[in-house]
């Protein structure tokens, strides 16, 4: 029996230990046109201090929609992105092994300071339909630059899409 219970718990860890890219496709109500987007999670939580401790994970979403056109957003469960409006930000993103890449960045027009906009959509997307492994380092508000590790069975599968 132990051994039935050590096996699922292996089990179990090794399934938690990748998520895969989630897609989804539908109408966009306004246009009728079809909006799609790629998401994944990243495996690691965030460690922040008060307001924003707990459980907090990062998205990576790749979105194609009729009204706004290709972009690569990152966003956290809690906590503050610092990306002024005024002057914008930059991450830095590494693909599998390869070495670390700048992106600029710029905060939601809403001003969500939970969400960025990576400027080159493309550059990005091309790098991640190879990788299996992302990590990207954001600066946050009170905790320095943490890196949230987005680890997936199978690169992104993106097409371009009109």
């Amino acid at each position: 029996m132990k051994k039935l219970v050590l096996f699922l718990a292996t089990l179990l860890a090794c399934a938690s230990a990748s998520a895969d890219w989630q897609y989804d496709d539908r109408p966009d109500k306004m246009s009728g046109k079809k909006a799609s987007s790629a998401m994944l999670e990243s495996n690691n939580s965030l460690d922040l201090s008060f307001p924003y401790q707990g459980k907090n994970f990062g998205n990576i979403q790749v979105r194609q929609h009729p009204s706004y056109g290709l972009d690569v957003i990152v966003f956290v469960d809690k906590g503050q992105i610092l990306c002024p409006s005024y002057s914008g930000c930059s991450v830095a993103v590494r693909f599998d092994d390869k070495p670390a890449v700048k992106f600029s960045a710029t905060p939601s027009a809403d001003h969500d300071s939970k969400v960025i906009f990576l400027k080159n959509a493309a550059r990005f997307i091309e790098s991640a339909k190879k990788a299996k492994s992302i990590l990207v380092q954001l600066t946050m508000y009170q905790a320095g630059s943490p890196v949230l590790e987005f680890h997936s069975a199978k690169p992104l599968e993106w097409m371009p899409r009109k």
